[in-house]
């Protein structure tokens, strides 16, 4: 169950390179009307913190072979990619 949880986070890990690239260019092109470049930097330093803190848990969670730490590292580390989709859906409507 270990090797699923650890395999599952790092395809994460990986997601969530996408989904920073997303908030990075969505807070670079964001116009100023409506607060649109405010919601994308805290959106981008959400992923930002949430990567962090993902990230680490992955790393500690993996060097002592901690279930519950990698557990944790794979819903950190979901958070993001979410967020990506729930922000792509919502301009598809």
């Amino acid at each position: 169950m270990k090797r699923a949880v650890k395999t599952v986070a790092w395809v994460f890990f990986g997601l969530d390179a996408a989904a920073l690239l997303f908030f990075a260019f969505w807070a670079l092109t964001a116009s100023s009307r409506e607060g649109e470049r405010a919601y994308a930097t805290v959106f981008l330093l959400l992923a930002f913190a949430f990567v962090a803190v993902g990230g680490g848990a992955l790393v500690l969670g993996t060097r002592r072979g901690s279930s519950v730490g990698l557990g944790c590292a794979t819903c950190m580390l979901g958070l993001p990619v979410v967020i990506v989709l729930a922000i792509w859906i919502s301009n598809l409507l």
